[in-house]
C-alpha cells in the first residue's frame, strides 16, 4: 500500500513537466496520458497525440488526473462541481476534486459520472476549425419509383471573439421520373462575442427552388444572440434578428419586406460523443401582412463509425406562407458523412 502510494505521489509530482497531460491509471495496470475531453454514459474520451481519440469504459479506470477546469456531476440530475483540477486517489475507482478555493473532495468513478469542460467563459486566441460534409441517396422501386439525393455541408471557424459559420444544403427528389423536390440553400453567419455568453449576429441567406411557388428568397439580417451554454457535452444558443427579405415567385412577382426571426442551435452528445442529437432553424414573420410564416428547421442524429466517418439521419422542413404564394418542403434523409 505504501509503495503504491509513493509511486502515485511521484508520478503526480512529475506530471507538470510532461506537457501538463492528463493521466489515466487503468485497473488492468495500463497508464495512458493525453487530454481528457469528457466522461458520459460510462465512456471516458481521451485525445492522444499518438493514437487519436480513445474511448475507455469509465468503470475500468482506477484513478486519473485532470489539469484544466471542468464540471463534474455524480449523475445527470446531481449537483454540479466546478473544479480547477483533479488529483489521483489512493482509493481504487475514485478521484479527488479540487475547487478554486483549494478544497478537496473524493468521489467515486461510477457509470453515472459526468465530466465536461466548460467553454462558455473562455475566449480562444488560436484559430479553431471544424465542419462536416454529409451525403445521402434513396431509391425505392415499388408501385411508385422514388429517388432522393441530398448533400449537406457545414463549416465553423472560431478565433478570439469571432465565430464564422457557413452552411449549404441541396435536395432533389423524383417520383415516377417527375421532379417533386429541387432546391438548394446557402447561409453565412458571423457572430461577434461581446461577453462570453452575449454575441451580436449578422447573417446572409439565399435559397433557390425550381418547383415551389417561391422561386428564390434572400435575406440579410442582424441582431443579438445569447449562448445559454457551451461545453463538451452540449451547446444551445438563441438569436433574434431583424432582416431585410426579398422574394421572387414563379409567376415573376416580387416582394420586399422587413422580417423578424428567432433562431436556435442545439447539440447534445451521448455515449462519449459517439452519438450526436442536433436541431437548428429559424421561425419568423414580416412586420406587414406579406409573410405570415417563415419557417426552416432541421432535426437529426448522427453516429460516429470512426473518428471521422459518421452515419446520420435528418428531418428537414421549410415552409413559407405569403399573400402571393406558398412553398413547402419536407425531407427525410439517411446517409454517410465525414467530420473533422
Amino acid at each position: 500500500m505504501f509503495y503504491n502510494r509513493y509511486i502515485l505521489l511521484i508520478l503526480f509530482m512529475i506530471l507538470p513537466t510532461c506537457g501538463f497531460a492528463d493521466t489515466i491509471w487503468v485497473k488492468n495496470g495500463d497508464i495512458i496520458s493525453g487530454s481528457i475531453k469528457l466522461i458520459d454514459s460510462n465512456k471516458l474520451v481521451l485525445e492522444t497525440k499518438y493514437a487519436g481519440s480513445l474511448t475507455i469504459k469509465a468503470t475500468d479506470v482506477k484513478t486519473f488526473t485532470l489539469n484544466h477546469p471542468a464540471v463534474v456531476k455524480n449523475d445527470l440530475y446531481a449537483k454540479k462541481f466546478f473544479i480547477t483540477e483533479i488529483k489521483p486517489s489512493e482509493e481504487i475507482g475514485a478521484i479527488i476534486l479540487v475547487d478554486k478555493r483549494g478544497e478537496e473532495q473524493t468521489v467515486s468513478i461510477t457509470n453515472n459520472l459526468i465530466l465536461y469542460k466548460q467553454n462558455i467563459n473562455e475566449f480562444v486566441d488560436e484559430l479553431t476549425f471544424n465542419g462536416s460534409v454529409k451525403g445521402g441517396f434513396f431509391y425505392d422501386k415499388g408501385t411508385k419509383k422514388t429517388e432522393q439525393y441530398m448533400l449537406d455541408t457545414n463549416f465553423t471557424v472560431k478565433h478570439n471573439l469571432w465565430r464564422h459559420n457557413i452552411a449549404a444544403n441541396f435536395r432533389r427528389s423524383f417520383k415516377n421520373d417527375t421532379v417533386s423536390t429541387y432546391y438548394y440553400n446557402t447561409q453565412y453567419n458571423l457572430d461577434k462575442f461581446i461577453t462570453p455568453a452575449f454575441f451580436w449576429q449578422s447573417s446572409a441567406q439565399y435559397r433557390h427552388d425550381w418547383i415551389e411557388n417561391i422561386s428564390s428568397k434572400k435575406s440579410f439580417g442582424t441582431g443579438p444572440g445569447y449562448q445559454l451554454w457551451n461545453n463538451e457535452l452540449s451547446s444551445f444558443s438563441l438569436a433574434m434578428l431583424l432582416n431585410y427579405q426579398e422574394m421572387h415567385y414563379q409567376d415573376h412577382e416580387e416582394s420586399r419586406h422587413p422580417l423578424g426571426t428567432i433562431r436556435w442551435n442545439y447539440q447534445r452528445y451521448f455515449l462519449g460523443s459517439a452519438i450526436n442529437l442536433f436541431t437548428s432553424g429559424s421561425i419568423g414573420r414580416s412586420f406587414n401582412d406579406t409573410v405570415s410564416l417563415d419557417l426552416s428547421t432541421t432535426i437529426g442524429t448522427s453516429y460516429k463509425l470512426t473518428d471521422w466517418l459518421i452515419i446520420s439521419t435528418t428531418f428537414n422542413k421549410d415552409k413559407d406562407k405569403t399573400k402571393d404564394g406558398n412553398s413547402s418542403n419536407i425531407n427525410y434523409n439517411l446517409g454517410f458523412g465525414v467530420i473533422w
